[in-house]
């Protein structure tokens, strides 16, 4: 499959998605309707291994479909950022499983998406954080009770199971789980307070009580930090982070054009400077994703050439949130009270955008980066 034929068995979906999306944020209705259309396209079995029926896309193995994954992410973004950020969960779980799954836990993965059924992984913790312990049942000495709950949840009601973190009995590295997610009972939409991305049915799912066998464990303690998938599949959400800037800049744009300031210097120079640095961070993003999924996908690498994979895309997320911020300062400079309008689309986008850009530790991994090019820098005699 080649990007532009990608592009057009996208089209008609992506355009209902986008015509939808403002109905969505506003009725507080799940995104049910924008997810079947992908499913029926075939977005999400796309993203399984070829072996189990799909295309691959998003799991690294070749420079084509990681090229597919991030136009695919780039594309939804700009046409509903919460609809990115439901289907890049997916992407990222199919992924954890292909890595750390065994060969039942895939094919039995495999079979629930090729059913239909959409992933997420949810990682941020509630109070008390999601812990496992073995059962205390006679009956059951295999299996593991888990306690807490996860918060930001995303896809509640519309994930069929989620890949979550959690601790087992007294073991200090993070471990992965595959596990059951659709009991509406232990959903809580209404913990989801921000004011964007309300059209993800995010909020709190509790474990608390959930009994399930050691077929649930992805991999061992430690894996889904081990690099470089884990900062390296950044540039996933970064990719959806600038197609929604991508929509602002064209909301905007419309905007001025409705009210007759195209003819504006001022205007127009705010205007190419948005997209100017759009461009440029998407450029940017591309070429490290298709750095860090090769180093990724070779058996052999070599942990410089890791690290400087991993440390290129902690640099471009950086970058990328920049850009983000700076396109939500212009769009309010140049829309004014505008932009504040809940009757404008730039409204919700500006809303949508400014959270999701807004993700966990960015200092720590600004710093990590530091670390590493300066550790580089000793070695090299330079950082060039």
């Amino acid at each position: 499959m080649t990007a532009e034929t990608a592009r057009g068995w996208l089209n008609p979906a992506l355009a209902a998605i986008e015509a939808g999306a403002a109905a969505a944020d506003r009725d507080g209705r799940d995104l049910g309707p924008e997810i079947g259309r992908l499913r029926d396209v075939g977005v999400l079995a796309a993203c399984l291994p070829p072996e189990e029926g799909g295309f691959g896309l998003g799991l690294g193995r070749d420079p084509q479909t990681t090229r597919l994954a991030f136009d695919l992410l780039l594309r939804l973004g700009c046409a509903s950022l919460p609809v990115a950020r439901l289907v890049e969960g997916h992407i990222d779980a199919v992924k954890l499983v292909t890595l750390h799954g065994g060969p039942a836990q895939i094919a039995e993965m495999a079979a629930a998406v090729q059913a239909g059924g959409l992933l997420g992984v949810w990682g941020a913790d509630d109070h008390p954080p999601l812990t496992a312990a073995p059962s205390a049942a006679a009956d059951a000495p295999h299996r593991l009770s888990f306690t807490g709950a996860k918060r930001f949840a995303s896809g509640l009601g519309l994930a069929s199971r989620a890949v979550v973190t959690f601790r087992l009995g007294q073991e200090t590295a993070t471990r992965l789980a595959l596990l059951p997610v659709m009991d509406r009972r232990r959903h809580r939409r209404q913990d989801w307070r921000a004011a964007g991305m309300r059209a993800t049915a995010s909020g709190r799912h509790d474990f608390t009580g959930l009994e399930a066998g050691r077929g649930v464990l992805l991999g061992s303690p430690g894996d889904y930090q081990r690099p470089p998938h884990f900062d390296g599949g950044i540039w996933r959400y970064c990719a959806a982070h600038l197609g929604g800037a991508q929509a602002l800049i064209e909301a905007w744009r419309r905007r001025l054009d409705a009210r007759g300031r195209l003819d504006d210097p001022f205007q127009l120079a705010r205007l190419a400077r948005a997209v100017g640095l759009v461009q440029a961070a998407v450029s940017r993003l591309e070429v490290v994703a298709l750095a860090v999924e090769a180093a990724g996908a070779e058996t052999s690498v070599s942990a410089a050439r890791i690290d400087t994979a991993v440390t290129d895309v902690l640099l471009a997320r950086q970058l990328v949130e920049e850009v983000c911020v700076e396109v939500l300062r212009l769009s309010e400079a140049a829309l004014g009270t505008d932009a504040h309008m809940t009757d404008q689309p730039v409204e919700r986008l500006r809303r949508d955008l400014s959270l999701f850009i807004r993700q966990a530790a960015p200092d720590a991994r600004l710093v990590a980066a530091g670390r590493a090019l300066a550790g580089r820098a000793a070695r090299e005699g330079g950082l060039w």
